[in-house]
């Protein structure tokens, strides 16, 4: 009789086992978008006043502050402002969510105790704590015709001031210990089969510092460079040695990643592609790297900062979707939630048409704390917002809670060549001058990455681009190649003043044309 007994028991754990791998981590009638819209209510702007272009922040968490980095500008939405752009590290209370003070880290031709920096962009900037007493921050130093150059400073809690100088970060890679600069990354990645040419700019620390057995992980980027990198930070927090690249397909436009360690110790990167969908990767060592790919799970992604994080046992993983509330970009991310990282439900869905990008999620003291790069410009962002989005594994209660109508958009301004004129439906651009030739005439506002248009009635086209120099993104050899005729260079915009040629040319129904 006992042997009977035994296959019994064991029958029953056969039915009883698989129903509990497939428990839901989503209670029933959870609405991720409702979720979202009771997180981005409790939302504070910790950027400064002034401030007409904010992005991309980081933050940490130390007692009842919390002590956020961000680059600004005090020009123009977004973070196109060159050496205008600058870092600061703003000091918010948990308890009222009030800036207390906000410090400048750095800017272009600050004089430290022990040097000044070049009159460059300062960007980019990340935040670690370092010991009982002290915050490391970073950031990229990055002139046009030298090496970008990575930096830290510290800044002491006790005083809640900055030190006085700053110091350079150092890259160990395969070859040596280096100045944290984009050639020495390039040359470890080339070493190994990486085939893209290298850059003097475009290398930043990325993601969020994760630490894991003891050990400080960090995804390296190089954003123009289209490079990707898994590296540990060393005790010194001044030294990031590069562990493994993950390039492949080079087919691709990757960068940008976030990355974390599965429980079976499979390391997993989820890599932004500028030329479609999230592709991922895996390795079993941090060393050796899959040829990414899309996974199901990220159905329709678009190219911006994704997060990959792990809370109280849970995996988060956030990205970008491919979709748009009212005319912004960037206007909806997702946050899913896996036990393992393979199956992914949805727990928070942002919707905004004031845009919702580049977050960055924490944990302190049992709470999850988030910023977010906000926009009221179309999605290119002027400021920083922060808040609690949970305690960490909960599902706040959505009773009595109702979804947010966001007011239907202003009608665009007619898309006509006249002075003050705004050129594309995702930046703040306007026209300051025009040739005789487009003045007052209609044209097709679209956004600044669309490069084509299709023609359905005969006529004449004008398409106007930037005259053929150093760092503008001129289209006038394909447009002469396409047959069009170049007139005189005249018109410029006032947020980035290129001068331009309109060619035109007569083009019959149907047929295409660069712009």
């Amino acid at each position: 009789m006992l042997v009977p007994m035994i296959k019994v028991i064991l029958s029953i754990f056969a039915v009883i086992l698989p129903l509990a791998s497939a428990q839901s981590l989503i209670p029933a009638n959870w609405d991720p978008a409702l979720a979202g819209d009771i997180v981005m209510q409790r939302l504070v702007r910790v950027t400064a006043p002034q401030v007409k272009g904010a992005h991309d922040a980081e933050f940490v968490c130390v007692g009842e502050r919390a002590y956020i980095v961000e680059h600004d500008n005090d020009v123009s939405p977004g973070h196109g402002a060159g050496a205008a752009m600058y870092c600061v590290l703003t000091v918010v209370n948990l308890k009222t969510l009030q800036v207390e003070k906000t410090h400048t880290m750095a800017k272009a031709g600050q004089a430290f105790a022990n040097i000044t920096l070049p009159e460059a962009l300062v960007f980019v900037p990340r935040i670690i704590r370092k010991d009982e007493h002290t915050l490391r921050t970073y950031f990229c130093s990055q002139p046009s015709k030298a090496q970008a150059v990575t930096w830290y400073r510290d800044f002491d809690l006790r005083t809640q001031t900055f030190e006085d100088s700053i110091h350079k970060a150092k890259l160990k890679t395969a070859a040596g210990t280096f100045d944290m600069e984009p050639r020495h990354f390039h040359a470890d990645a080339a070493a190994l089969g990486f085939k893209r040419p290298g850059i003097n700019q475009g290398l930043y620390i990325f993601d969020s510092f994760k630490e894991i057995d003891g050990k400080r992980y960090i995804a390296l980027n190089n954003f123009p460079g289209k490079q990707n990198a898994l590296a540990v930070l060393h005790d010194d927090f001044a030294t990031f040695e590069v562990i493994g690249h993950y390039n492949e397909p080079q087919s691709q436009q990757l960068s940008e990643s976030a990355v974390n360690r599965l429980p079976d110790g499979t390391w997993m990167a989820i890599v932004r592609n500028d030329a479609g969908n999230y592709h991922f990767t895996t390795s079993h060592d941090g060393k050796t790297w899959t040829i990414a790919e899309p996974k199901p799970f990220v159905p329709n992604g678009l190219n911006s900062k994704p997060t990959f994080d792990k809370f109280g046992g849970i995996y988060y993983l956030g990205w970008q979707e491919n979709a748009k509330i009212q005319i912004c970009n960037r206007s909806v991310f997702n946050v899913d939630i896996s036990r393992d990282g393979k199956t992914w439900q949805r727990k928070y869905r942002f919707e905004s048409p004031h845009s919702f990008q580049y977050p960055t999620f924490h944990e302190h003291e049992g709470t999850l704390w988030l910023t977010v790069s906000q926009s009221d410009h179309g999605g290119s962002t002027d400021r920083i917002m922060f808040g609690k989005l949970e305690a960490v594994g909960e599902f706040e209660s959505q009773k009595d809670h109702q979804r947010i109508e966001w007011p239907a958009p202003p009608p665009p301004a007619p898309a006509v060549m006249k002075r003050g004129v705004t050129l594309f439906t995702d930046r703040d651009y306007v026209i300051d001058e025009m040739p005789d030739a487009v003045k007052d005439l209609p044209f097709h506002r679209t956004s600044i990455e669309k490069l084509d248009v299709t023609v359905t009635k005969p006529g004449t086209l004008f398409a106007l681009t930037p005259t053929i120099r150093p760092q503008a993104a001129s289209q006038e050899e394909a447009l002469q190649k396409a047959g069009s005729d170049p007139l005189t260079p005249h018109p410029r915009s006032t947020s980035r003043a290129n001068p331009t040629r309109p060619p035109q040319k007569q083009f019959p129904s149907r047929s295409k044309a660069i712009s």
